[in-house]
């Protein structure tokens, strides 16, 4: 009896065919994400912050932030959800009237088109019941685009320069 050589090829294709993986797949390209629409949008909302701010607006500065948003002020207790975000900006307003805000960012960071972060400093002047003071400081915040297409804050973190020394304050004495 002879075998023919087409049974045991015909077999080892059917194997090679069965245990071959299957190609790679290619990832899908990562979206491409305008980095000048997303600073703009962030631009304008710390230009809100600033106008509603010295205003002494404490609902429309509450509004610029996630309902889920958290702050770290220095001096304040932690802040978590508009709410109490904004209880605690009208107690704030109510006992001192912010006459300049001054928000410079130093960094910003465009991670997609909905998240982004910035670093910076403020300064920020006060009138409280006719005392002038001034308030220097620095920031981190994380802000999100929301489903409405507004930039908003979901996290600030601020707290006073410790380098910055009071304008006006007594100079040392030259030796």
């Amino acid at each position: 009896m002879t075998r023919s050589p087409v049974v045991p090829a015909a077999a080892l294709l059917l194997l090679a065919a069965a245990c071959a993986q299957p190609a790679p797949q290619q990832a899908a390209a990562a979206p491409v994400v305008d980095t000048a629409a997303a600073k703009a949008g962030m631009a304008a909302l710390r230009n809100r912050y600033i106008a509603g701010q010295t205003a002494g607006d404490a609902s429309a500065v509450a509004a610029l932030y996630t309902g889920d948003a958290a702050v770290d002020i220095y001096g304040l207790p932690r802040l978590r959800g508009r709410a109490s975000i904004e209880a605690a900006f009208k107690g704030d307003y109510a006992a001192r009237k912010y006459t300049m805000t001054e928000i410079m960012p130093t960094e910003t960071s465009v991670r997609t088109g909905a998240d982004g972060s910035e670093i910076g400093t403020y300064h920020d002047m006060h009138d409280a019941k006719g005392k002038v003071d001034h308030e220097w400081g620095r920031y981190l915040v994380g802000m999100s685009r929301g489903d409405d297409g507004q930039w908003r804050l979901s996290y600030l973190m601020a707290f006073p320069d410790s380098i910055k020394a009071e304008k006006g304050a007594a100079k040392p004495a030259k030796k």
